[in-house]
């Protein structure tokens, strides 16, 4: 399951950073922070892409490089920083999105019908579900 979990995410990765220079987690960390209502700590990002927050740290500047987020001290708390995804951001997550899919759709899928799909994606909810205190 692992091996083909890494396989997979090489792949769609490969595929994303040949069309838009991104890696999957700089996708993944835009996605979020779409999502947020506002913006979202460093601590919030490194938990949604369970990443050490020097790997988010490495995502966010890249980004930050980019133009596709920004950050700033959180207003609330001066030892915590903010990130904000900027149009460009959106932009380039607009641009991604299709890429992304296609290649979730031809490697994975393809693969699968619907019971098949639904039976992976049951045992996957029961297994995040069963180690929810221990998973962030």
């Amino acid at each position: 399951m692992l091996h083909a979990a890494f396989m997979l995410k090489a792949a769609v990765e490969e595929r994303l950073q040949a069309a838009t220079g991104m890696l999957l987690a700089d996708n993944e960390a835009l996605l979020h922070l779409a999502e947020a209502e506002d913006h979202l700590r460093m601590s919030g990002i490194a938990d949604r892409l369970v990443l050490s927050r020097g790997g988010t740290t490495k995502v966010v500047d890249r980004l930050e490089a980019l133009g596709y987020v920004e950050r700033q001290p959180d207003p609330t708390d001066r030892r915590a920083m903010i990130v904000t995804i900027t149009d460009a951001g959106r932009a380039a997550l607009e641009e991604s999105r299709p890429i992304v899919d296609a290649a979730l759709r031809e490697l994975w899928a393809d693969h699968l019908d619907h019971d098949q799909t639904s039976a992976v994606l049951d045992a996957a909810d029961t297994v995040l579900r069963a180690n929810k205190g221990w998973l962030h």
